[in-house]
């Protein structure tokens, strides 16, 4: 990778200059630290708006779904319930979105069908009620995308889900005698 894969950025600000270089994630983390030192109210608004840093979300997933290149994602769990399936490759698709990887952040059905390997009635079904719940969104004829809630509900719930697994071994099965 090399020279390739850094950023540079300059913040120029009331005649101060910052300069920030090195891997585009630490760079994006380096820019949020020297704003929240610049406005302290950026630091405590930061923290009530919900912005998922897809890096880190990424690599919290990444037990249930990868990317290809061209941004499909692959669903690693065929164990999954239908709904947490259909949200997590959702979840991938608006990952692969936000990283430049596909063209918009919302998926037909017949490619959540195809990525899960579900009945398309039964994806139909999930997504009807993952609408209501307010998890999903319908963006178009057989789109749908993921809300900033339903983003945040996917992540909490895979992140239990890799804890439990990674913890549910021999030692999570009840306590020995």
């Amino acid at each position: 990778m090399g020279e390739d894969s850094k950023l540079k950025v300059q913040i120029e600000h009331k005649g101060l200059k910052h300069t920030i270089e090195g891997a585009p994630e630490k760079v994006l983390r380096a820019i949020n630290q020297y704003i929240a030192e610049i406005y302290p109210a950026y630091d405590i608004v930061s923290k009530l708006i919900y912005s998922p840093d897809y890096l880190a979300l990424l690599d919290e997933i990444s037990a249930f779904v990868n990317l290809t290149q061209e941004g499909q994602p692959i669903l690693l769990r065929s164990d999954l319930p239908t709904d947490q399936a259909v949200a997590t490759i959702l979840l991938a698709i608006q990952a692969a979105f936000k990283l430049g990887k596909k063209s918009s952040d919302d998926a037909q059905i017949e490619e959540i069908t195809k990525a899960t390997g579900k009945a398309q009635k039964t994806i139909q079904n999930t997504l009807t009620e993952m609408s209501k719940a307010g998890i999903v969104e319908r963006v178009g004829k057989g789109s749908y995308r993921l809300t900033a809630a339903g983003t945040r509900e996917v992540q909490e719930t895979l992140k239990t889900l890799r804890e439990v697994g990674e913890g549910g071994s021999e030692g999570d099965r009840g306590p020995s005698s």
